[in-house]
């Protein structure tokens, strides 16, 4: 069947650019309802079935393609994606508008373009290319579209749970991913969990004149000493008591495909102006699989203009904990506030606000494998860097728990796409090159 490639690549461009019009701002409340609209039009109109869940904010879409004919043997791929996006501000940085595809120097600029609408549209690209040229889908092809990545998954596992089932599948291959600064299509099999925590420092009434701190220990004072506690100087060790009991060390397949990593420290410097050095020589390791101990804002007393000569009476510290198997972030939470009782810091207040379990896979499920051959193949075996998991954090782990299914990540993106940053984009040409690696994976599925 002669099938016009270019033509259907054009047209799906355009079904990008009417996607990334949509402001689908979840922490604004914005879009939602006119993204999914638009979703399940789109599923419908290219001859698939679609179902929009609404049992929780914000809807999820549930996109089937089937097969004529299915047996036993017949696989099932379950594209994860989410149709919400993060706000565009500082709307001053950006050099287009952020909700308008903008085609410049070889790149697809506007919000939303490499985390991840670009994605599902490359996906449903490749599906149609495969459609056209067979005039069958490859096999049972699934989609799940939430709206609330952006805000952390919030009703995700509520999902999950209630419709696994329809959600069943042998493979997940989640949101999104990108070359890395050496052009490798970098391909994941786990992230990160997180431990979203505030200590809070009372330590009077109110705010008193810091003569007083000759007798007085102060918030600020007291919550700094019980911060250095809990990770060892110039090193990236934890030192919250019971913690390193608990986690599950890397397999050897895990720690070979790290060790194959390729990591430039010079350039990483440059890329963030560093100030102090590394917190160990093995970062690709460390990124990998250790857990992280972050103070993301510290605050208490007078932080104006000028000089206030006050001893505060309350500190808080926001901290984000990133956790590795098997470290449950409610647990660590706990620890943290048992380690600080135990180093007599007990009157330190441990608010938990968040957590997300970590998933990792040493990417060796068949289905997996025979995707990262196909990659490969289409990329170069020197152009392709597998890794057990991803530094950040996401719900892979919920997708594992409920579902049963190994999962890999990749995508369209690109070392400078810029999630979240102004100006995001990805490169015509990588989503050209995803489209037909997708392609192909179809083509291998349906054998």
């Amino acid at each position: 069947m002669s099938v016009d490639k270019q033509q259907i690549i054009s047209q799906f461009t355009k079904y990008l650019a009417e996607y990334v019009a949509i402001p689908s701002v979840s922490a604004q409340k914005k879009g939602i309802p006119e993204t999914v609209a638009f979703l399940k039009e789109l599923i419908t109109s290219l001859g698939g079935q679609a179902e929009v869940f609404s049992d929780w904010p914000n809807p999820v879409i549930h996109g089937e393609f089937t097969p004529a004919r299915v047996t036993a043997a017949t696989p099932t791929i379950l594209f994860y994606n989410h149709y919400d996006v993060q706000p565009p501000e500082p709307l001053e940085l950006w050099d287009s508008e952020p909700f308008t595809l903008t085609e410049k120097d070889g790149l697809l600029v506007g919000r939303g373009t490499a985390d991840c609408k670009g994605d599902l549209i490359a996906r449903l690209c490749a599906l149609t290319l495969y459609h056209e040229e067979h005039g069958d889908w490859p096999c049972r092809v699934k989609f799940l579209l939430e709206g609330e990545e952006e805000i952390a998954s919030q009703h995700l596992e509520n999902y999950l749970e209630k419709y696994a089932d329809t959600f069943n599948a042998d493979v997940v291959v989640w949101e999104s991913g990108s070359k890395n600064a050496q052009e490798q299509l970098q391909i994941t099999g786990g992230n990160k969990g997180i431990c979203c925590i505030d200590l809070v420092a009372t330590t009077a009434s109110e705010d008193i004149h810091s003569s007083t701190a000759a007798y007085i220990e102060g918030a600020g004072v007291r919550l700094v000493q019980a911060l250095s506690t809990l990770r060892a100087v110039g090193t990236n060790e934890l030192l919250i008591d019971g913690l390193a009991a608990k986690i599950v060390p890397p397999t050897d397949r895990e720690k070979q495909l790290v060790a194959a990593e390729s990591v430039d420290p010079a350039a990483i410097k440059a890329a963030h102006g560093l100030t102090r050095p590394f917190l160990t020589k093995d970062i690709a390791g460390a990124a990998a699989f250790s857990p992280t101990l972050n103070i993301a804002g510290l605050t208490g007393g007078y932080e104006g203009e000028g000089v206030k000569t006050v001893l505060p009476h309350t500190a808080r510290a926001k901290l984000d904990i990133r956790l590795v198997p098997d470290l449950d972030p409610e647990e660590v939470a706990e620890l943290v506030r048992q380690h600080l009782a135990r180093h007599g810091f007990g009157d330190i207040k441990v608010e938990y606000l968040m957590g997300e379990k970590s998933y990792r896979s040493g990417l060796d499920a068949p289905l997996v494998t025979r995707i990262t051959d196909v990659a490969q193949t289409v990329y170069g075996s020197d152009k392709v860097e597998l890794l057990p998991s991803s530094a950040g954090t996401g719900p892979m782990y919920l997708f594992n728990h409920y579902l049963h299914a190994p999962l890999l990540a990749f995508g369209v993106g690109y070392a400078k796409s810029g999630p979240h940053a102004p100006n995001e984009n990805i490169r015509i040409s990588d989503f050209h090159q995803g489209i037909d690696f997708l392609t192909d994976i179809f083509a291998d599925l349906a054998k």
